[in-house]
């Protein structure tokens, strides 16, 4: 597959990265070189195309002119990835209630499962005395929910 490098029309300078994603462990191809395979994919706009380009963090430095910022971009998302992805592992010690928590940054950050009513059996989350606004099938969800909201990573 080839990509837009060589294409006429096509800016190769100035252009903005407006966000950086990460596939998940997926890979995809750079649209405009067409040869690295990427996994985090930096969204890359230009005032005179019509579309964003999803671009490998190379490519992303050349077409911004920018040989920085692209890459701590990217670095911080993978960091963001590991924590998440550590998350689940870490030691939660257990209340008094049976519940897991942990203390983090100050903050108590514990999650539960529902005794009654319409919600038994499924799990929540409480970040110091203020719960989370659903109730989740596992207790695996109900931390990295409790997690995307603590960091502020809420979809």
């Amino acid at each position: 597959m080839s990509g837009l490098l060589d294409q006429p029309g096509i800016p190769h300078k100035n252009w903005v990265c407006i966000d950086v994603e990460d596939l998940d462990s997926a890979t995809g191809v750079c649209e405009m070189c067409g040869r690295e395979q990427i996994r985090f994919v930096h969204c890359m706009e230009h005032p005179e195309y019509h579309q964003c380009l999803g671009v490998g963090c190379v490519c992303a430095e050349k077409m911004s002119d920018d040989y920085t910022n692209p890459r701590l971009l990217e670095q911080k998302l993978k960091n963001k990835t590991s924590r998440k992805s550590r998350w689940l592992t870490r030691k939660w010690r257990i209340s008094r209630k049976g519940n897991p928590f942990l203390n983090v940054d100050g903050k108590n950050i514990t999650v539960f499962q529902y005794k009654n009513g319409c919600k038994k059996g499924e799990w929540g989350y409480m970040i110091d005395n203020s719960f989370g606004p659903k109730a989740y099938n596992t207790e695996s969800e109900a931390k990295i929910a409790a997690y995307d909201k603590f960091f502020g990573h809420e979809e």
